[in-house]
């Protein structure tokens, strides 16, 4: 095999590599048994488990209506859909905000709740795609 066939061998397994772990990068996209808490394990059925009086439970970031923005414009660009956008940001009682996931028309995609003490979503945040 010469160095060119080596290198474009290399590249193309780098590339499928980085391409897994980018699709499953996210929060609860609810792929496999341990994302929708069914398997023995996982992060998401320990965080299930958990709630305020585990891992985070001394977290608290007290986040602004705009810092909860820029964390789901973070997120939303992670998953490398750019029709989606960050619509309005609402606080909905005093440990929540309410943000519209929007495609670029504004068209309603999705309400999602996130903690404001912690910046992770609240409930089942399927992936946004």
């Amino acid at each position: 095999m010469n160095k060119f066939a080596k290198v474009t061998a290399v590249t193309v397994v780098a590339a499928a590599g980085l391409a897994a772990v980018g699709a499953t990068a996210g929060w609860g996209e609810g792929r496999g048994p341990c994302a929708s808490g069914e398997g023995r394990g996982g992060p998401a059925m320990m965080m299930k488990h958990m709630g305020k009086q585990g891992r985070f439970a001394d977290r608290d970031l007290d986040l602004t209506a705009d810092e909860v923005k820029t964390l789901v414009e973070a997120r939303l660009i992670m998953r490398g859909n750019d029709r989606l956008k960050v619509g309005k940001v609402t606080q909905k009682g005093d440990d929540t905000y309410v943000v519209d996931v929007t495609t670029v028309d504004d068209s309603l995609v999705r309400q999602v709740e996130i903690d404001r003490d912690s910046g992770f979503p609240r409930g089942r945040m399927r992936g946004m795609k």
